[in-house]
């Protein structure tokens, strides 16, 4: 179902490009982490849940704090995902940015073309009744008279 969508709409096929990525990093990263964490004494990502929560709240920059990684591992893990969360949605806003200029753009410039048609229409129209009006005015001119004596 979703393969006419993205044919008929290429920001579609790039925005689910983007969106899978995002996803598959958050979950990689949130179950990557749960190993490094364990083994800490006082580590708060101990379960997978906890790993997912930590690595939505880390890849979106929300970050609420309620869970970090205490560990170095876990730490490089968690400044990887928060750099290529931020890359990851800059490039999300930066590719429907750029989509909808290009829709904005396609419409004006549609507009300067129809105008340029009506305008090319109006000139042919006045064109035509000109040759008209030159025509039947050399039509209706009487012959000159001549003189006759």
């Amino acid at each position: 179902m979703s393969a006419p969508i993205t044919r008929r709409f290429p920001l579609a096929r790039r925005l689910s490009r983007i969106l899978i990525i995002i996803f598959t990093l958050t979950i990689f990263a949130g179950m990557t982490v749960i190993p490094f964490e364990m083994q800490a004494d006082n580590a708060k990502i101990v379960t997978a849940v906890d790993g997912l929560w930590w690595a939505i709240t880390t890849v979106t920059t929300v970050g609420y704090g309620d869970i970090v990684p205490v560990t170095t591992g876990g730490r490089v893990i968690g400044a990887i995902l928060q750099l290529s969360g931020a890359v990851m949605f800059g490039t999300l806003v930066g590719t429907i940015t750029v989509y909808l200029n290009q829709v904005q753009e396609d419409y004006e410039w549609k507009r300067v073309h129809e105008k340029l048609d009506r305008m090319e229409d109006g000139m042919t129209t006045l064109k035509h009744k000109t040759d008209f009006l030159i025509k039947n005015k050399d039509s209706n001119q009487e012959p000159p008279r001549r003189w006759r004596l």
